[in-house]
């Protein structure tokens, strides 16, 4: 398999591997904290919060992170940020009472700020690791890490909690964190083939790139879907746990048998991504089509079994999808302007879905919630036709399906 013969290159699975850590160690994290609140407060008003926190530092830093990624070293920011986490994750230790929330506001918004300056540079720093050819691979190779993150947290996340407690889980996502930097802290990469501006140019601002993807077709139809999606996404989150214990009746095991299925969907849809590499377009177009009409299905499951196979075809679906637009950006969007350009990807897809999700919330309390689904996934499914025929069509106007990747395109 194409994906073996990526695997050979030691520095690209370094980095993987430390997404796999400090993902798992994410997962466990977030179990712990919504135990933990549920234990020292009435539950509702602080869970609110934490997830609204989760929310408000894309839109702060995530902007902030994609400058450092475009004009820092990526791998110094990144070692930076994994040490700062490290540290800050154990400030959850402290936590004793209800008079110490406080805590675990702070905490998580410091957490979440980190990682948004981190994940510019850890998606513009994975061109350099692999040959261009391969680059639609180790796309989908880090769809599949993500699948294993939330199949794996969603699976053994409450397990190893009871077991151990919240402090271990703590102390783990520290741990997690050190080994990510201490691992990041290996990678060697050579320097971009093309030059970045020298001194005596001026540096690129966020309206020339944002110039740059209102005048390039293709970045703007990935970033039109990037800010589309969420409207229906971020219901489609919500309704997780209310499928789960509203619909089904299933309670936690339910919640923990869907997001198995969504990770063991994404696993299979990063496996199989790099099959379809060489028709990039067709495949965002079909398959994210195909997540939208998953999504309608699960709706209407009869059972939970059937609704947990629908989620689970949604997200292989998906899985595929992000892993083409992921490449597609890479291949099209100059190398000093990426970590802009992924920025306001990640910045503007977390805030709407964030919306969404209280949308969605608010929702809830009129209809019924399977009528909900159904309109959220007619949402995404209406918005994949459309983004991606007009993706489809964009790179019809190209002389090849595929353009040369960022390292080989001749600057202006």
């Amino acid at each position: 398999m194409q994906s073996v013969h990526v695997l050979r290159h030691p520095h690209l699975r370094q980095m993987l591997t430390a997404n796999l850590l400090s993902g798992i160690g994410d997962w466990f994290n977030s179990v712990a904290v919504l135990s933990l609140l549920m234990e020292l407060t009435s539950g509702a008003m602080a869970v609110g919060i934490t997830l609204a926190l989760r929310t408000l530092p894309h839109l702060l830093f995530g902007p902030l992170g994609g400058v450092l990624a475009d004009r820092w070293d990526k791998k110094k920011v990144m070692i930076f940020c994994d040490f700062a986490r490290a540290f800050l994750a154990l400030s959850f230790l402290l936590i004793s009472s209800a008079d110490d929330i406080w805590l675990v506001y702070l905490g998580t918004f410091s957490l979440v700020a980190f990682s948004s300056l981190y994940q510019p540079s850890r998606l513009s720093i994975l061109p350099h690791l692999v040959e261009p050819e391969e680059l639609a691979t180790a796309n989908a190779l880090d769809q599949s890490v993500y699948g294993m993150v939330m199949a794996i947290g969603s699976l053994i996340g409450g397990i190893f909690i009871a077991f151990w407690g919240t402090e271990a889980a703590f102390v783990y996502n520290s741990l997690s964190f050190l080994l990510s930097g201490i691992l990041i802290m290996r990678l060697a990469f050579p320097r971009p083939k093309r030059s970045c501006p020298s001194p005596s140019t001026p540096q690129a601002s966020y309206r020339d790139v944002l110039a740059f993807a209102a005048h390039t077709p293709i970045v703007r139809s990935i970033l039109l879907m990037t800010a589309l999606w969420p409207i229906g996404g971020g219901i489609i989150n919500v309704l997780i746990s209310v499928y789960a214990y509203q619909v089904f009746q299933a309670g936690e095991m339910g919640i923990g048998l869907f997001y198995g299925a969504i990770g063991v969907g994404f696993i299979l849809g990063g496996l199989a991504a790099d099959r379809f590499a060489k028709k990039l377009y067709k495949t965002s177009f079909w398959s994210l089509s195909l997540e939208g009409v998953a999504l309608i299905l699960t709706s209407m499951a009869p059972t939970i079994y059937v609704a947990a196979a629908c989620y689970a075809l949604s997200t292989v679906a998906g899985g595929i999808g992000n892993a083409s637009l992921r490449t597609l950006l890479m291949q099209h969007v100059r190398s000093d302007y990426q970590g802009r350009v992924f920025a306001l990807e990640a910045t503007v897809s977390n805030v709407l879905i964030g919306l969404s999700m209280l949308a969605g919330g608010w929702l809830l309390s009129f209809p019924e919630p399977r009528l909900v689904g159904f309109a959220a996934g007619t949402c995404v499914t209406l918005f994949s036709v459309v983004i991606g025929w007009s993706l489809w069509r964009a790179s019809r106007k190209s002389a090849f399906e595929n353009l040369a990747p960022p390292s080989s395109v001749t600057e202006p």
